[in-house]
């Protein structure tokens, strides 16, 4: 991979993560550094969670995603009701897609640089529109769709682990759980079946790397997620993602 990709990759990454925690309110507002990470250069502050385990977990998940970024094609941040574990929002970049170029070296920081700027730009403006959601009614999750690699069976013996990369490696297998397509999505709610609203966001197209990034939203015609979303979900007032 491209110097210049893998460094920007890392950090948009962290960003995208934080930025989905925090404008969808899955940990307290205060919980957050919103005045010292000024990402890409943009003019507002990229809030940065301040739990110490937070912070390890989301720099361990960035640096395990890009160890496995060849055989990944879909990375979903998920926001799941605390009440009744269903999907109500998905943040999606899909990896579907590379193209061949001759040598990446001819790739410059800067073009990878305005591409991952202009993708994080979208994101944050379109959290910035969102209904508001209740305190303490999400958690997220983090989905990978992977292609040619099996995850969390462990089968290397743990007391031949001698370094500590192979110890990362096991770790990273096992931390997976795999799941179906849909799991989280429920075959009904109240008397119609849900619907998704999806919303195309700007992604990144530089050298061999394309990411097309957008957003999903459960959409339900009763008042079920009413004690989630701080505006009401009923009838016409579907929100705005």
């Amino acid at each position: 991979m491209n110097i210049w990709i893998e460094k920007w990759l890392k950090i948009y990454l962290k960003c995208f993560i934080n930025s989905i925690l925090y404008h969808r309110n899955v940990y307290p507002i205060d919980s957050f550094d919103i005045t010292t990470y000024q990402a890409f250069n943009l003019p507002q502050f990229t809030p940065m969670n301040r739990h110490p385990e937070v912070q390890e977990y989301i720099e361990e998940l960035v640096l395990d995603i890009l160890s496995k970024l060849v055989h990944i094609y879909g990375i979903s941040v998920c926001l799941v009701t605390k009440d009744d574990n269903i999907c109500i929002e998905r943040y999606v970049l899909s990896f579907d897609e590379f193209r061949h170029v001759d040598d990446v070296n001819t790739i410059t920081e800067s073009e990878v640089f305005d591409e991952f700027r202009s993708s994080f730009n979208s994101l944050t403006a379109h959290l910035e529109k969102l209904d508001r959601i209740r305190d303490d009614t999400v958690e997220f999750e983090v989905i990978i769709n992977t292609m040619e690699m099996e995850l969390g069976h462990g089968n290397r013996d743990i007391e031949r682990l001698r370094s500590q990369k192979d110890k990362f490696e096991f770790e990273r297998d096992i931390n997976w759980t795999k799941c179906d397509e849909d799991e989280g999505l429920p075959e009904n709610i109240g008397i119609f079946k849900p619907k998704i609203k999806m919303s195309s966001l700007v992604g990144c197209d530089v050298g061999p790397l394309i990411i097309r990034n957008h957003c999903e939203k459960l959409l339900v015609s009763d008042n079920s997620l009413n004690n989630v979303y701080v505006t009401s979900q009923s009838g016409n007032g579907l929100g705005s993602l």
